[in-house]
C-alpha cells in the first residue's frame, strides 16, 4: 500500500496540520519536562503523546460534534414527514411540476424546525479535513516535532557525505514512500527533509541494515537510532515497527484491541439508532451503514497489523475516547427539549432571513398559492392525522401567518391550514 509522507503537509491540509502539529509538539515538550522530573529515560513518550493528542483534539471538535448530534436528533423528527412527502410523489419521478412541488413541501418542513439539509453536512465537511491532518500528524511525527526531527537528521547529516543516493532511493521504494514531490531526486539528491521522510518509515530492521551499509558512520547511526527507537518504545515493543514484525505475540493485541473497540462503538451507534428511527429496520441505507459498521472495524483490524504499531495505538486510542466522549455528549443531547431548540432555531433562521432581506413565510406563501388537486386531497386526509411535535405546530402557524396575501385567503386551504398538513407522519 502506497502512502504519501511528507516532511510537511502542504496543500489545503496545511493550514490544519500545522495547528494540530503545534499541539502536538507543546505536547510533546510538557512531558519531556515531565519525564525529565522522574528519569533520564524517554521509552513511550511517544506513545503517551500520541493518546493525550486523541484527547486533546476530540475536545476541540466538541462544538461540531454536538451540532451534527442535535442535526441527527431533529432529523428523527422530521424524517416521518419527509418520508410521507417522498411516498406521496414516489410515482411522480418524470413528472417535472411534481417534483417542484415535492421539493417546495420537503423545504416547508425544513422551515417548520428551523433547519435546511445541509444543516448536518456542514459538520461533517468541516470534520474530514481536520481528521486528515491529525492522520498527517501521526504518520509524519518527526516533521512537527523538532526534538524528534533532529534525532532523524543527524543521521542525514552523516550519511550525505556517503554514497547514499541508490540505497536511500531503494529504500523509499521498498518502504511504499512516495517520491513524486522529490523535485531534486532526478538530479541523483536526496535532501535531509527527503531523507528523514524516508527514515521516519524505518523500523528495527531497517535501522540495522542501515548502519551496516555505511560503517564510517554507523556510531552516529546506532547512537540516534537508540534513541528514537526509545522514545517509540513501549512494553518492549517499537511502535514504527509493524505488529506483523513480531508475528504472533502480545503485539497481536494492537489489531484486535481496533477490531473489538471499533465493534462496541458501533454496536452503541446501531443501538442508538433503532431507539431514535424506529423506521430503520426497514430503511435500505440504514441498513448498508449498519453493514459497513461490522465491516470496516475488522478492516481497520487487518490495516492496524499492516501498519506501524503507532498508527494502530491512535486508532484505538481514538476508538476509546470516542465512545467516552460520545456517552457523555448523547447525555447531553437526550436532557435538550426539542421544543425549545426548534424555537431557537426557527428564530435564528428568521434573523437571518431579515438579514438578508428574504421574508420567513415565503415558501409556505408559495406552497399555499399552488392550488393543486394533490395538496387539497392529501391536505383532506392529513389533517385528521396527530402532530409529531406541539412546537411544529405553532411554528407552522406562525410561519403562515407572517407571509398570508388576499389571494391565499381565498383558496381552498390557509397557509396554516397546510402548515398543519405538513407536520404529519
Amino acid at each position: 500500500m502506497e502512502l504519501l509522507v511528507l516532511t510537511k503537509v502542504g496543500g489545503f491540509l496545511g493550514p490544519f496540520a500545522t495547528i494540530f502539529g503545534w499541539i502536538f509538539n507543546l505536547l510533546y515538550i510538557l512531558l519531556d519536562k515531565i519525564y525529565e522530573l522522574f528519569s533520564d529515560e524517554k521509552n513511550g513518550i511517544v506513545a503517551v503523546t500520541v493518546i493525550l493528542f486523541t484527547i486533546v483534539t476530540k475536545l476541540l471538535m466538541t462544538p461540531l460534534t454536538v451540532k451534527q448530534q442535535k442535526f441527527s436528533k431533529m432529523s428523527n423528527i422530521m424524517n416521518p414527514e419527509l418520508t410521507a412527502i417522498q411516498e406521496k410523489y414516489k410515482n411522480k419521478k418524470n413528472d417535472e411540476k411534481a417534483m417542484r412541488t415535492m421539493q417546495m413541501e420537503q423545504q416547508a418542513v425544513y422551515d417548520k424546525y428551523g433547519t435546511s439539509p445541509t444543516a448536518g453536512c456542514l459538520p461533517m465537511l468541516i470534520m474530514f479535513p481536520l481528521m486528515f491532518a491529525l492522520y498527517r500528524i501521526i504518520y509524519a511525527i518527526p516533521a512537527y516535532v523538532p526534538d524528534i526531527y533532529e534525532l532523524y537528521n543527524a543521521i542525514a547529516e552523516g550519511i550525505k557525505n556517503q554514497d547514499y543516493f541508490a540505497y536511500m532511493s531503494e529504500m523509499a521504494t521498498t518502504l511504499a514512500v512516495q517520491t513524486k514531490n522529490f523535485s531534486e531526486m532526478s538530479e541523483g539528491v536526496l535532501t535531509n527533509a527527503h531523507l528523514v521522510d524516508i527514515m521516519t518509515k524505518f523500523g528495527t530492521n531497517e535501522w540495522t541494515a542501515l548502519a551496516e551499509k555505511f560503517p564510517s558512520v554507523a556510531d552516529i547511526i546506532n547512537t540516534n537510532a537508540e534513541q528514537i527507537n526509545a522514545i517509540h518504545s513501549i512494553w518492549g515493543f517499537n511502535l514504527l515497527n509493524t505488529p506483523q514484525y513480531y508475528g504472533f505475540s502480545l503485539a497481536l493485541l494492537i489489531p484486535v484491541l481496533a477490531i473489538v473497540t471499533q465493534l462496541f462503538q458501533s454496536k452503541l451507534s446501531m443501538a442508538k439508532s433503532k431507539n431514535n428511527n424506529k423506521q430503520g429496520e426497514e430503511n435500505v441505507m440504514v441498513q448498508s451503514m449498519n453493514s459497513m459498521m461490522y465491516i470496516m472495524p475488522f478492516m481497520s483490524g487487518f490495516m492496524c497489523w499492516m501498519f506501524p504499531i503507532c498508527v494502530g495505538i491512535y486508532w484505538i486510542a481514538s476508538t476509546v475516547v470516542t465512545i467516552i466522549y460520545q456517552f457523555f455528549i448523547n447525555r447531553h443531547i437526550d436532557k435538550l427539549d426539542m421544543d425549545e431548540m426548534i424555537k431557537q432555531n426557527v428564530e435564528k433562521m428568521n434573523k437571518k432571513r431579515e438579514k438578508m432581506g428574504i421574508a420567513s413565510g415565503n415558501q409556505m406563501a408559495e406552497l399555499a398559492k399552488m392550488q393543486t388537486k394533490s395538496i387539497d386531497s392529501y391536505a383532506a386526509a392529513e389533517s385528521k392525522k396527530s402532530t409529531t411535535s406541539s412546537y411544529a405546530n405553532a411554528s407552522g402557524k406562525n410561519y403562515s401567518a407572517e407571509k398570508t396575501t388576499s389571494s391565499a385567503n381565498s383558496d381552498k386551504k390557509s397557509i396554516s391550514g397546510y402548515a398543519n398538513m405538513m407536520k404529519k407522519d
